[in-house]
């Protein structure tokens, strides 16, 4: 600038293992609906993965939806814009993908991409998307921003072999190649605005989510060319993230070193290392090196134990930041190919988002960002019903529904 219950032994056992981390004050708080209403009303019909991830999408499209586009909240918070910045609206380019991937009509994919050209500026160099509608005028470039973008690009491209998307991914892989220099040693900015000769400030930084989400990528964009740019490219990116962000305490990432303090901002997100255990796998399979997938692991099993704790009795993902986590979730189900352990990961991620759908949404359907229920945190935000869309839906894929 997202279900099988656990077995009562496997929840004792987990209590003891996260009890130092639970916090009774948050479980004093929970509400259990069948206890409020005496257990009397009849259980509402189940509807499958699948079925819930298009029940979300219609949900927001009734919700937020504002013309072609979108609205960057509902209700709408103090001192928005008339649409949704580009971040949350890519979440809808993912909504539209796995629609798709699920065997909903391709007019959901073509209606979302469509709107996606509202974004682009086809400036003479480098073109990308850049951070908010251009008839709303010029506005900055982000590469986190641009690489999202491509990955569902690339998707887009994969699922219908229409050419467009891919020459497009193309072109915005260009600019996000653009973000690395040889300052701090590699990686990349957060955005262009401060991609040259920035000396201080907060934003002058190289950070974990760019140079981890343009090496991913990168790799994507050398599996379907064979253009061994990307591959130097990514595998440069990777080894500087590795090197420089990561925590070897834990395999974590930190978010960032400024560039004019050279201080490393040390907090740690969910999507990091999503990111990181991804562009690991993707090397791992173009590359056959083992260390790749080692190191893939080693996050996966860190980002577990870190980004969860005990709540009523029932294990819950971070209460905050739903899209970041649905990156994790992507990244547990690509490992689960290699790693039998990232199974039980996604099955705690299937728990939680099933638990949110009874327990976690309001009257107008929206879900709260705390899938615990405990708290509704920015449930306005666009961003984060989108997240639901996607959860539900690799779900129902990982599933096979």
């Amino acid at each position: 600038m997202n279900i099988k219950g656990m077995h009562v032994i496997v929840i004792t056992l987990l209590l003891g293992i996260f009890s130092c981390s639970s916090d009774p004050s948050i479980e004093d708080q929970m509400v259990d609906p069948t206890k409020e209403d005496g257990g009397e009303n009849p259980p509402e019909e189940t509807l499958s993965h699948k079925e819930k991830a298009m029940a979300t999408y219609e949900m927001i499209q009734e919700l937020y939806k504002n013309g072609d586009l979108y609205k960057e909240n509902f209700p709408e918070q103090s001192g928005e814009r008339e649409y949704s910045y580009l971040w949350p609206y890519v979440g809808m380019l993912t909504a539209g993908n796995i629609l798709y991937e699920l065997g909903y009509e391709r007019s959901i994919l073509d209606k979302e991409f469509e709107g996606l050209n509202a974004y682009y500026d086809d400036r003479s160099n480098l073109p990308t998307y850049q951070a908010y509608p251009v008839s709303g005028g010029s506005t900055d470039h982000y590469y986190d921003d641009s690489a999202i973008v491509a990955m569902e690009l690339i998707k887009a491209y994969e699922l219908t072999n229409d050419s467009f998307y891919l020459d497009r991914a193309k072109k915005v892989t260009e600019f996000i190649m653009s973000g690395e220099d040889s300052r701090m040693g590699g990686g990349l900015y957060w955005f262009e605005g401060q991609s040259e000769n920035c000396t201080s400030g907060p934003n002058c930084m190289k950070a974990a989510n760019t140079s981890a989400y343009a090496a991913y990528v990168a790799t994507e964009m050398y599996q379907l060319t064979n253009d061994t740019q990307y591959l130097t490219f990514a595998k440069r990116v990777y080894d500087w993230t590795y090197n420089t962000l990561r925590d070897p305490s834990d395999n974590l990432y930190w978010n960032d070193i400024n560039i004019g303090s050279e201080e490393i901002n040390t907090t740690k997100w969910t999507y990091n290392a999503a990111m990181m255990i991804m562009s690991g796998i993707n090397l791992y399979e173009i590359s056959d090196d083992q260390e790749y997938l080692n190191q893939a692991i080693s996050t996966a099993r860190a980002a577990y134990s870190k980004f969860t704790k005990v709540i009523n009795g029932r294990i819950f993902y971070q209460t905050n930041d739903s899209w970041f986590n649905v990156e994790l979730l992507t990244a547990f189900i690509q490992l689960s190919e290699y790693d039998s352990k990232s199974d039980e990961y996604v099955e705690v991620f299937i728990d939680n988002m099933d638990y949110a759908w009874e327990n976690a949404r309001n009257d107008e359907g929206q879900f709260y960002e705390d899938w615990s229920g405990n708290n509704q945190g920015r449930y306005y935000w666009l961003l984060h019903q989108a997240a639901l869309v996607e959860a539900y839906g690799r779900a129902a894929i990982y599933e096979k529904q």
